[in-house]
């Protein structure tokens, strides 16, 4: 066998080598057709889904605003309820000082009046004495005797002033325990959420802390306001707001007089590590901190 002759193409590798390349193009096509049809889908479902998303996010932000809203009615009716309270109250007080006042000008004049009989009683008993007939001597001798007409400038202040301010302060104070004691106590609600307190938006338990500390109930008038301060707080972290002060400003008054010193510096130094707003009473409580843990301070 001559080997040096050369060999004819193989037919059949020829065309296994063609149908090899005809068909890696057709699944290259396919491949090509299959990616891009997959990215259509999902391109298609991404938007689909971003659609649903938009609007989910749409209708929770709605949501929110609506529940803002009705928050803030409650809170400018909450408001405006407890100032309507506030004002009823005034108005009952200045009734019972305008009663107390008339009760004192009725006083007074009695006592006018008292003086006035007594002066004519006195100058009716020196001219009882007169005899009939009496010569101007008696007479001249009488006149020494007049009794000088009273005055009454001093009518007012026949108490000590001191004593007389201690009586006001105790009858004021006693009108205003009746009037405390007959209102009824404020009821718990059903408000839930930062600001809370007892069912109730906190500014509304003003009123029942006023209430207690009259009638002279002072551990609760403190549980209460220590609620008070939790909600507070809970608002200002939830909203970003600054803490309202008059709790804290309310039991550092309450501790200083029942507690003692260390009490009123731990809630004044509770107030500092809150936000706070500019004003005269976050000032007014963050100088009575300082002055208390001053140098001086032992």
């Amino acid at each position: 066998m001559n080997e040096s002759a050369p060999r004819r193409p193989n037919r059949f590798l020829a065309d296994l080598a063609q149908a090899m390349h005809s068909a890696a193009e057709t699944a290259k096509l396919a491949s090509i057709e299959r990616c891009g049809a997959d990215a259509k889908a999902y391109v298609e479902a991404l938007s689909s889904q971003t659609t649903d998303e938009a609007g989910a996010m749409k209708r929770a932000a709605g949501a929110d605003v609506a529940t803002i809203r009705e928050r803030s009615k409650a809170r400018v009716e909450r408001v405006r309820a407890e100032s309507q309270q506030r004002i009823a109250r005034r108005r009952e007080l200045l009734e019972q000082q305008l009663a107390e006042y008339d009760s004192d000008i009725e006083l007074e004049v009695e006592r006018v009046q008292e003086r006035v009989t007594a002066f004519q009683n006195e100058v009716a008993r020196v001219f009882d004495q007169l005899p009939q007939g009496a010569d101007p001597t008696v007479f001249a001798t009488m006149a020494s005797q007049m009794p000088s007409p009273p005055g009454f400038e001093d009518l007012g202040r026949e108490t000590p002033e001191n004593e007389r301010q201690k009586l006001d302060r105790e009858l004021h104070g006693k009108a205003q325990a009746q009037t405390a004691a007959a209102r009824a106590p404020l009821a718990p609600g059903t408000l839930s959420g930062a600001g809370a307190v007892r069912g109730r938006y906190y500014p509304e338990w003003y009123v029942e802390v006023e209430r207690l500390r009259e009638i002279g109930d002072e551990d609760s008038a403190v549980s209460l306001l220590l609620d008070i301060v939790e909600a507070t707080e809970a608002e200002s972290h939830a909203d970003d707001l600054a803490v309202a002060p008059a709790a804290y400003e309310e039991l550092a008054v309450i501790y200083r007089g029942r507690v003692g010193v260390e009490a009123e510096i731990s809630i004044l130094e509770r107030f500092a590590r809150q936000k706070h707003a500019p004003g005269a009473v976050p000032t007014k409580l963050l100088e009575r901190l300082a002055s208390l843990k001053g140098p001086t301070r032992r």
